[in-house]
């Protein structure tokens, strides 16, 4: 994490620079009070004393302001950094990597960890520096003072420092469990939120209440037992400061009576003291709240840590997506478990494919493998001339996409929807719409491209949802579309028209799963893929499949039925 400090070191540094100049201020009023008292003695100079007074309002109103404007200019740029970092090292995992890690637990390192960050180490940290500054000045000026004053204050509040040595590395175990637990919230949270229909459809509110209550009450126990830890340590220093100030003003006092200082000297040495007890107390409670911070740190470098692909490797441009060969291809997503085992097969450029088989037969796991999205396979996968391993993926997917069951929509406009935030003329969006039978949407929804999208697209129907997705195939003229169960949640015309858009679309490779066994559809597909325990059992035309296989699919339509 120190990296943040060297990369905008010159802002810190500007920052540090000022914190000089805001103890020097202090010094200056360590000065202002031995003057005023050496006047009350010698009975003149209390009018210059005076304008020395307001002096140092002018020169600690400026330190103040400078010290704060160069902190703001700091954090604005390392929190900024950290965040386009972290999210930049997210979004380019590969989706095994992702899937790490539940979804819940990225929302709260980007909302709750980073701001941890902020608060606990790149304001802790400089802080702490800065307080050095101020004690190690304040010394210097007591020194000159008088030596043997400065001396005692150094004994005097290294005392302060033992608490948080003592009790640091406990907060910082409480610290970790609090984070653990504030992760199981947000995901409790997220669950409910994700099934609130499901939770309103069984009349279950109060289990869901409970089972948030209690991750919530372990949160805050949690939350609890970290802050008592802190407690104990900022109650004993707090202490040990008192007495230091207790012993530092019986002991200077006494030099006052025998006369080795004035009164001048005393109070000067009482003012600027403070700025080593006050300082040095303060660094004590910072060093407790950064060792808190350690668990944060952990976590947020393993993600700026974790292996994501590596995008300096040459990558080969893809020309072409299809034909696409798949060459003795085996898949497990553990090393224990082989899901796919040794397919080989060829999808022709513009050709039909349907993908069917029993639930867990690695249909849609050959999908995902088809679309780049692991790397730890196997055998070879094609596209035209290009292996996937050495094929730049941005550039494979303006030729190929994939739409899933549940379409993803973002809160946005239609034409952001449509073309992902990519520049395309009013043309090409148009061309789109129509060719995915979006036309009649965009009229209803009255404000043309334009019109708002809802969340997770709840103002447009499942087959109009379908439909945003097939457009954004579209307007990249996209030569392969993979549809995992596209259709699969739609009514039967609904599916039927979607289904006939695909099979009817020109020079589309398409490879869809589907589970609807529909011999008359089935038929328009050039070719069917029968997937059974991770293998391809038959493939071909329709009518080409065993009788036994036609049979089976004829049951499970009339079965559907």
């Amino acid at each position: 994490m120190n990296r943040f400090f060297r990369q905008y070191k010159r802002k810190l540094m500007f920052w540090m620079l000022l914190e000089l100049l805001y103890a020097l201020a202090m010094v200056y009023w360590a000065y202002f009070m031995k003057g005023m008292a050496d006047t009350v003695f010698a009975g003149e100079g209390l009018r210059d004393y005076a304008l020395f007074g307001l002096g140092f309002l002018a020169v600690d109103l400026t330190a103040e302001f400078c010290r704060l404007w160069a902190r703001a200019r700091f954090l604005r740029a390392a929190n900024y950094g950290l965040k386009d970092q972290v999210f930049e090292r997210i979004v380019h995992y590969d989706i095994h990597a992702f899937h790490d890690r539940n979804s819940a637990g990225y929302i709260s390192l980007l909302n709750n960890d980073l701001a941890l960050i902020d608060e606990k180490y790149f304001r802790l940290a400089p802080a702490m520096c800065g307080q050095i500054i101020l004690a190690v000045t304040a010394f210097v000026t007591i020194f000159l003072f008088h030596p043997v004053l400065a001396l005692t204050d150094v004994l005097l509040t290294a005392l302060q420092m033992l608490p948080p040595l003592l009790f640091g590395d406990r907060a910082s175990k409480e610290q970790k469990k609090y984070m653990d637990s504030l992760d199981d919230m947000n995901v409790e949270i997220k669950d409910v939120f994700s099934g609130f229909e499901v939770i309103k459809s069984f009349g279950i509110e109060e289990k869901a209440e409970e089972k948030f209550l209690r991750v919530a009450s372990e949160a805050e126990n949690n939350g609890f037992s970290m802050r008592r830890e802190q407690a104990k340590s900022m109650a004993v220093s707090a202490a040990l400061s008192y007495l230091s100030s207790v012993l530092r003003l019986v002991f200077s006092v006494y030099l006052v009576q025998r006369g080795d200082i004035s009164m001048g000297i005393l109070l000067g040495v009482m003012q600027i003291s403070n700025y080593v007890s006050m300082p040095v107390q303060s660094i004590g409670e910072k060093y407790l709240e950064l060792k808190t911070a350690e668990p944060v740190l952990a976590r947020v470098l393993s993600v700026l840590e974790k292996k994501t692909p590596d995008r300096t490797k040459e990558r080969r441009s893809v020309e072409a997506a299809a034909p696409i060969e798949a060459e003795h291809l085996c898949f497990g997503y553990t090393d224990e478990k082989e899901i796919l085992h040794d397919i080989c097969f060829r999808f022709e450029k513009g050709k039909k494919y349907a993908v069917t088989g029993s639930s867990g037969s690695g249909k849609s796991t050959l999908l995902r493998l088809l679309m780049g999205y692991y790397d730890f396979y196997e055998g070879t996968i094609r596209f035209g001339d290009c292996s996937l391993a050495e094929a730049d993926k941005k550039s494979l997917y303006r030729h190929m996409s994939m739409i899933h069951q549940k379409v993803i929509l973002f809160e946005d406009t239609l034409r952001n929807n449509i073309t992902m935030y990519e520049a395309y003329s009013d043309e090409e969006v148009w061309r789109a719409v129509e060719e995915a039978g979006l036309s009649g949407v965009v009229a209803r929804m009255g404000n043309g491209l334009e019109s708002m999208v809802e969340e997770d697209g709840k103002n447009l129907s499942g087959g109009e949802q379908q439909r945003v997705a097939i457009a954004r195939a579209f307007i990249r003229r996209t030569e392969v579309l993979l549809l995992d169960e596209g259709t699969s949640a739609l009514d039967s015309w609904t599916a039927g028209q979607i289904d006939s858009l695909l099979l009817d679309k020109e020079g589309l490779t398409l490879i869809t799963i589907t589970h609807k066994m529909n011999p008359d559809l089935l038929r328009q597909y050039d070719e069917i893929l029968v997937m059974e325990q991770g293998r391809i059992w038959e493939h071909g035309p329709y009518e080409s499949l065993s009788m036994q296989q036609q049979k089976r699919l004829e049951w499970c339509s009339g079965k559907a039925l």
